[in-house]
């Protein structure tokens, strides 16, 4: 017999107190409830941004909250749980505020056993109040409103009642008389003909806890299964101001909200600072979260992690340039002006500090990058996307074009590709092409930047993919290693090669051979060592014409721009570009590192 059908020969219950099981299947109902309306409120979704996910944000929220059934019948012990499940499965503005809720509700109901109707009172309160705090800006015509107006009622109602049927019921019609005044304090809902969105899910969800009060005992057993949710991508309808919509967790001892709100609130709008000293989630929409992160990480140690490109999710929707997506991995090194002008599509690679965790390029900047890999003695440690990233972004894609082309790092070298393959399947293997570039940073940047202007001459998938695959064989990076320092803290090469290295001052040149890393020449200082680079250029050259090169650094962009000219010299060939290369190549390759990617062939 499950926990749910032993609590289910409980019922009938008093109606005048509340327990941890109670407490939790109600708020299932709630989400139940939510679930029933979400694409509504999706579609009614046009503040603070009409990104068309609030009600997938809500239900998403409280799905997290109610994904495990209760252990014991303790209010205190049950709404801590749900307060800090709510905090890690919150998503967007709606979810975090209403988080942030819950944790207020939990902060109440601490060493309680039951709750009687004042105690829930008094506990909405002060759910409602960390609800306005968490928040920079707090604007009212939205859930927070309803919140408040609902709060006020059950404070007016509970000393007249002590059934939570009473309670609810009465406290519900005041939720809604409030839900319909949404539109006179917000212009933008006035002018959308709609109430706010997430005000709407917020009654829905009291519409569902007053259904369990009146009928505890048909309780759904599907809250023993998983609720299979995909998450959204945040896709605004219409112009942006600020390019990115990030989510962050900060998790610590005694950390500050007010000291997070006073760091982040330069970088953006939308902030919201959610959650306990212990753990504190972040959203903002802003155009630099790698430093507004970086910025926050001695506060706190910096998880689960979210960017979303706003600027490219409104070119999907409205300004496709081709009816072919393209997407690729932060490991390509392609200039943001390229990845603009095309309208690439990034997922980025899992890049760790130590306890922190940052998204390659979304939320950590080469600069910033080295400097913490100079100063820190933790190496970092990167790992591909997860499939379930794939698979949101792949099913946003499809949404907006006819079909996906991806290109992805060497699976010699990172297992991005068997991720993205593993998705595409679950999705639609027919409309999505995944591609291993055998390459990685501005080998793999040539590669993809070949398809883009594949797909801007009109070519179709079928011909753009004929083009990538010849591509990949005539694409070939060298890179010039000044010290082996970097390979052996990161495991690449053993402690005694890295002293032998040092002692006779060897510089090698590494490159990729049928995708994994080889080492392709050496020499004993770094003006032989790039000499014999161009030396292979050379000869690759009077072999096939090269037809374009790229450069990439870590951190030494004189070095860079100097080799630049003297490859030009030598074979009268300028460089595409030269740029910063991921993060994720220059922890291996290390500071100073210089690589040349070339192209050759038709």
């Amino acid at each position: 017999m499950t926990g749910l059908e032993l609590y289910k020969g409980r019922f009938p219950m008093k109606k005048d107190h509340i327990d941890g099981q109670k407490l939790f299947y109600a708020f299932y109902h709630g989400r139940k409830r939510v679930m029933a309306h979400m694409a509504h409120l999706n579609r009614i979704n046009v503040f603070p941004v009409a990104d068309g996910d609030t009600g997938t944000n809500l239900v998403s929220t409280i799905h997290a909250i109610v994904k495990k059934p209760p252990q014991n019948d303790s209010v205190a012990d049950v709404s801590r749980s749900m307060a800090e499940a709510a905090l890690s499965g919150s998503r967007g503005n709606s979810g975090i505020i209403f988080a942030q809720f819950i944790h207020g509700l939990s902060e109440s109901m601490k060493n309680k056993k039951v709750l009687l109707t004042h105690d829930f009172a008094e506990a909405a309160r002060n759910g409602v109040e960390q609800a306005y705090r968490a928040l920079s800006k707090p604007v009212e015509g939205t859930i927070l409103t309803v919140m408040k107006a609902w709060s006020n009622a059950l404070e007016a109602m509970h000393s007249k009642t002590e059934s939570f049927t009473d309670l609810f019921s009465h406290s519900l019609d005041a939720a809604r008389m409030s839900l319909k005044e949404t539109p006179k304090k917000l212009k933008v809902l006035r002018e959308a003909g709609v109430v706010d969105a997430g005000a709407q899910g917020f009654v829905h969800f009291i519409e569902g806890l007053l259904e369990f009060f009146k009928n505890p005992s048909q309780i759904d057993t599907a809250v023993e299964q998983e609720m299979v949710l995909e998450e959204t991508i945040h896709e605004p309808h219409e112009a942006v101001t600020l390019r990115y919509c990030a989510e962050a967790v900060l998790q610590g001892e005694n950390m500050d909200p007010e000291e997070i709100r006073r760091i982040a609130d330069p970088f953006g709008d939308s902030l919201i600072v959610a959650g306990s000293s212990r753990q504190i989630k972040v959203h903002i929409h802003t155009d630099d979260p790698a430093e507004l992160f970086y910025r926050l990480r001695s506060l706190g140690n910096l998880q689960d992690q979210k960017v979303d490109d706003m600027k490219r999710q409104v070119e999907a929707r409205f300004k496709r340039l081709s009816p072919v997506a393209l997407l690729t991995d932060s490991a390509c090194d392609l200039p943001q002006h390229l990845m603009d002008r095309y309208q690439i599509h990034m997922i980025p690679v899992h890049l760790s500090f130590g306890s922190h965790q940052f998204l390659d390029k979304s939320t950590l900047s080469a600069d910033r990058f080295y400097t913490m890999l100079d100063e820190l003695s933790d190496f970092p440690k990167t790992s591909q996307p997860a499939v379930q990233t794939f698979k949101r972004m792949y099913r946003f894609l499809l949404e907006h074009y006819e079909s996906v082309i991806s290109i992805h790092i060497s699976s010699g070298l990172s297992g991005t590709c068997d991720a993205a393959r593993k998705a595409a399947k679950c999705v639609n293997r027919r409309r999505i092409t995944v591609i291993d570039s055998r390459q990685l940073s501005t080998a793999q940047g040539l590669i993809v930047l070949h398809a883009a202007e594949a797909l801007e001459k009109g070519l179709t998938h079928e011909e753009t993919l004929m083009a990538v695959r010849s591509a990949v064989p005539r694409s070939k990076i060298l890179v010039s290693v000044p010290t082996l320092k970097y390979l052996v803290r990161g495991g690449r090469v053993s402690p005694l090669k890295g002293v032998l290295a040092r002692i006779l001052n060897l510089k090698p040149i590494v490159s990729l051979k049928d995708g994994v890393s080889d080492l392709t020449g050496k020499a004993f200082s770094e003006k032989s060592n790039r000499k014999k680079i161009i030396d292979m250029l050379e000869k690759q050259h009077r072999k096939t014409p090269i037809r374009r090169l790229a450069l990439g650094h870590a951190h030494n962009e004189g070095g860079a721009l100097a080799f630049r000219e003297q490859v030009e010299k030598r074979l009268g060939i300028k460089a595409d570009y030269v740029m910063d290369i991921s993060p994720t190549i220059g922890a291996h390759a290390g500071v100073g590192a210089i690589s040349i990617s070339a192209q050759w062939g038709d």
